[in-house]
């Protein structure tokens, strides 16, 4: 195996609080009451279900837009129109674009720099929106990617194959020759299997050794060495 493909968000990053409470503590210090149960009950399912914009036809100058106005409509579902314009939502939408709202899933910096020790190219295939890059620069996981592909540098999102081939052009490595690791099964781990690759899914929740599951980044570098 010569090259790692990565999701990000649930896979080598992750939220330090729950999105909810960050929802209700920001609405409320903007004077938009609401109750945190209600919150949570709205915001889970259509966090599970949040894809990308359609990209068909749109310039990649044009992309970071409709992700910030995706959230937009996201913000208004769950804490109502007034949330959904104005301060609130900048407040919102800046609240994770900046690394202090981030932490490294434990284990995964250790991992990659063992993986990259043995000569593996290492990217980040996600379709989470602009913001990733920066993030991934501020929380000191650049230095361990020799790309990163998401919708607004490349046009494309998972599940379409093609984002995973467009990173693989890069790492100039081909798919049988490449692990990809994420945290969903559907629309990730899936996805990527129908592109080519042999896939893992990150579940620290899961059994030790359960097949075409990680548990934790500490078994990574068996794991590669396994496919």
């Amino acid at each position: 195996m010569r090259a790692l493909l990565l999701d990000a968000v649930g896979t080598v990053i992750r939220l330090r609080e729950p999105p909810a409470r960050v929802y209700a503590r920001i609405a409320a210090a903007h004077g938009i009451q609401v109750d945190l149960s209600e919150v949570e009950r709205k915001l889970r399912p259509l966090l599970a279900r949040l894809a990308p914009p359609p990209l068909l036809g749109v310039s990649l100058d044009a992309i970071p837009d409709l992700e910030r106005e995706q959230w937009r409509r996201l913000i208004r579902q769950v804490l109502g129109d007034a949330a959904g314009d104005g301060d609130c939502f900048d407040e919102l939408f800046a609240h994770y674009g900046v690394a202090s709202s981030w932490e490294l899933v434990p284990g995964a910096l250790r991992a990659l720099d063992r993986v990259r020790a043995r000569a593996v190219r290492v990217a980040v295939v996600s379709n989470m929106d602009a913001r990733l890059e920066t993030l991934l620069k501020e929380l000191g996981l650049a230095t361990r990617l020799d790309s990163v592909v998401i919708p607004a540098n490349s046009g494309l999102a998972k599940p379409d194959p093609r984002i995973f081939h467009a990173a693989l052009d890069q790492l100039e490595v081909p798919p049988a020759k490449s692990l990809y690791v994420g945290d969903r099964e559907r629309n990730c781990v899936d996805a990527a299997r129908a592109a080519g690759l042999p896939a893992l899914r990150y579940d620290p929740t899961a059994r030790r050794g359960t097949a075409n599951v990680l548990t934790s980044w500490e078994e990574l570098a068996d794991r590669f060495e396994g496919h």
